[in-house]
């Protein structure tokens, strides 16, 4: 099949992360794909270069739009040259279909009474004109589920379930002499546990929880540890909040901050992964840090009781219970052989339910029910 990809911009989110996993797994299975995208989000990190490189590797071509800007009227007549150019694009590649991983960018295939899918990614996405229901929704979990029939009035004939997946790279650990001269690099002592969090650094994510939690543990537990967190860009507003935080917590000695970079080599350093987010859809993180066999623990929002049933395969706290969190974090520090085993669970519930040919296997069944010829 000929795929069309239609993504806003090439940014450091799991939006784009989850494109380039799913463009992987539809070339893969011999598809030709086209992304249609307004181009890297400017001034982004070296991170999202390697994003946009991830795409050319895979040998999707890349059409890249004019991204409106400027004062209103110049970012309205921008809109309408790019718009136009995007339907061109898409008459002239004459696509099987048309997959939106931008929700807002929907109106482009209605407009062209296309056939066409849509990822809800988020459970924030508000009605507007920009927004249209698509032939047949991709929901990524249960709450997005309910999302798309309760806010949008979708149909469940024409909704499908689909759970994200992560490449099997992250199940392949890397050898001992990096991790000792990745520990070697942050400073961290040899035979402490690593804590660590992957993401942007803000409120949605827990940020400020994270920090409270690492604030409460008992003395023992603190000696024992060093946290990483591993997001966010060197010098941002978000760092300087972040590194406030700490400060007043007073837990400078066992904190530290790497702007974001590939997360695998520091999944295969954390003994355990923690999310603390106030909101989420069905987070990657998890799944990466799930398949790199760190034990995940992460608060009980959307997506949460997918990825892990409760003292199985990870740990799940009740969203702002700080006191939880701590609390589970103590014994997981002092349990050696709690927090082995559900690493262990952790890594073969990922390789069996979150890998991306399961995920394109999904998709590609969505596809066949509105492709266009």
């Amino acid at each position: 099949m000929k795929i069309v990809l239609l993504l806003s911009r090439i940014e450091q989110t799991g939006v784009t992360t989850h494109t380039i996993d799913l463009a992987e797994g539809l070339v893969k299975k011999g598809h030709q794909v086209r992304l249609i995208t307004g181009g890297k989000i400017e001034g982004a990190s070296n991170r999202v270069d390697d994003f946009h490189q991830a795409f050319v590797d895979l040998g999707v071509e890349i059409k890249e739009f004019k991204t409106p800007k400027g004062s209103l009227v110049r970012k309205g007549v921008d809109a309408v040259a790019s718009v136009i150019e995007i339907m061109r694009d898409i008459r002239a590649y004459q696509p099987n279909v048309i997959h939106s991983q931008s929700p807002y960018m929907t109106f482009i295939p209605w407009f062209m009474r296309l056939k066409f899918t849509t990822t809800i990614h988020i459970l924030y996405l508000k009605k507007n004109f920009k927004y249209k229901n698509p032939n047949h929704m991709i929901a990524i979990s249960q709450e997005s589920y309910q999302f798309a029939k309760e806010v949008f009035g979708m149909p469940e004939k024409h909704t499908s379930l689909i759970h994200h997946g992560v490449s099997e790279r992250f199940s392949k650990p890397i050898n001992n002499t990096d991790k000792a001269m990745l520990l070697d690099r942050l400073g961290i002592p040899k035979g402490n546990l690593v804590i660590g969090f992957v993401g942007s650094i803000s409120l949605r994510k827990g940020s400020d929880i994270m920090i409270k939690a690492l604030q409460g543990l008992n003395d023992s537990a603190k000696s024992k540890i060093n946290f990483v967190f591993l997001g966010g860009t060197a010098g941002s507003d978000e760092h300087a909040w972040l590194k406030d935080l700490i400060e007043k917590a007073e837990i400078e000695n066992m904190v530290h901050m790497v702007p974001f970079e590939d997360p695998k080599p520091f999944y295969d350093l954390f003994d355990v992964f923690v999310l603390p987010s106030r909101m989420e859809s069905f987070p990657l993180a998890t799944i990466e840090a799930m398949m790199s066999e760190c034990c995940p623990v992460r608060s009980n929002v959307e997506g949460a009781y997918e990825q892990i049933e409760h003292k199985v395969n990870g740990m799940l706290f009740e969203t702002e219970n700080v006191q939880g969190l701590t609390e589970t974090l103590e014994t997981l520090i002092f349990d050696d052989t709690l927090r082995m085993t559900l690493a262990k669970n952790a890594k073969e519930k990922a390789l069996q339910e979150f890998t991306i040919p399961a995920m394109t296997e999904k998709t590609l069944k969505v596809y066949d029910k509105i492709k266009m010829n």
